[in-house]
């Protein structure tokens, strides 16, 4: 076996299901997304994601032995994140301005080539198929089908009611329905965001994680006189935390939507006296650096010959100058 499946429980493994094959809202590159409805009736969407083992294991689950070099991991992921991608192409495609039918805008994320993915992701075009379908990733349509995804399309999108004006000719009692026009909205993007990462800041979210709790420690922000700098340094950590999901551009304008200057400078502050504390003190009084010159100074070791040579009596040798004098000159 290639590789083993970790799944919910609520999953109804006896009914077929249909992996879906979508751009990763961060990275773009092709990932494997599972929709499936619960026992209780709700839409709910898995992210897949493989773990792979450096050399083949057995793993056990219950009484049996299962050699696998792989693990297929399904996790519960927010349908906000697969509609991020969505806003942004439609955000900048042609008729971003102007308001349309639900429908149409799900027509035109649809067939947006920038959800194309490679092969083996797409399908190649059919004889007498056109080309323009070539490459384009059909689950996108399946996606926007589902409640869910809808339900959060419409809620980052600016809706505008237009009421229908009822012909003469209409019976009274005919009810008109209202035409409703939707626009992709990146600012009410950012707002739902917002809100999410205000929820995981809370302290009973937050600290569920451990390795966020210690980040608190490591900065020196546990005390209760930085209750206003954990606040911070929480929602900063929730944005860092959810930004594994989001495109870089939404990352970055989530983490400037509020102001962490403050934070900022007490790492820095807090950094800089790690490091002073650190270093070793130095003497700067000059009398010290020599007696420390000196006693840190090592004589260099003689040999026996040079302490005999030091006892030699040399008053009645020629000094080794004299062997060096200048020429005379010759005699004419």
């Amino acid at each position: 076996m290639e590789y083993i499946s970790v799944i919910k429980d609520d999953v109804d493994l006896s009914k077929s299901h249909k992996y879906l094959r979508l751009p990763h809202p961060r990275t773009g590159q092709p990932q494997l997304y599972l929709p499936y409805v619960d026992a209780r009736g709700q839409e709910t969407i898995l992210e897949v994601i493989k773990l792979n083992g450096s050399q083949r294991r057995t793993w056990f689950i219950g009484e049996s032995g299962i050699d696998a070099g792989n693990i297929l991991l399904h996790y519960p992921i927010d349908p906000l994140y697969l509609v991020i991608p969505i806003i942004l192409a439609l955000s900048n495609s042609n008729n971003a301005q102007s308001f349309q039918p639900f429908s149409d805008l799900v027509s035109t994320a649809s067939s947006l080539p920038a959800f194309s993915l490679p092969e083996p992701f797409t399908v190649q075009a059919k004889s007498g198929q056109s080309s323009m379908t070539t490459g384009y990733n059909r689950d996108i349509e399946h996606l926007l089908k589902l409640k869910i995804i809808r339900r959060v399309f419409r809620a980052c999108c600016e809706k505008k009611v237009i009421p229908t004006v009822s012909s003469p000719s209409s019976p009274s009692s005919a009810k008109s329905k209202d035409q409703k026009y939707y626009r992709p909205s990146i600012p009410m993007l950012l707002n739902h965001l917002k809100r999410k990462v205000e929820y995981f800041s809370q302290p009973q979210e937050f600290e569920k994680f451990d390795h966020l709790v210690r980040g608190l420690s490591k900065d020196g922000l546990l005390g209760d006189e930085y209750e206003e700098l954990r606040k911070l340094s929480r929602m900063q950590a929730s944005c860092e935390h959810l930004s594994q999901w989001l495109p870089p551009r939404i990352s970055i304008q989530l983490v400037r939507s509020d102001d962490f200057s403050a934070l900022i400078t007490h790492v820095k502050n807090c950094t800089a006296a790690s490091i002073a504390a650190s270093q070793v003190p130095k003497n700067t009084s000059n009398k010290d650096k020599d007696k420390d010159a000196k006693a840190n100074k090592r004589k260099a070791p003689t040999s026996k010959g040079v302490e005999a040579l030091k006892k030699v009596n040399t008053n009645s040798m020629n000094k080794l100058t004299s062997f060096f004098k200048p020429k005379e000159g010759k005699k004419k």
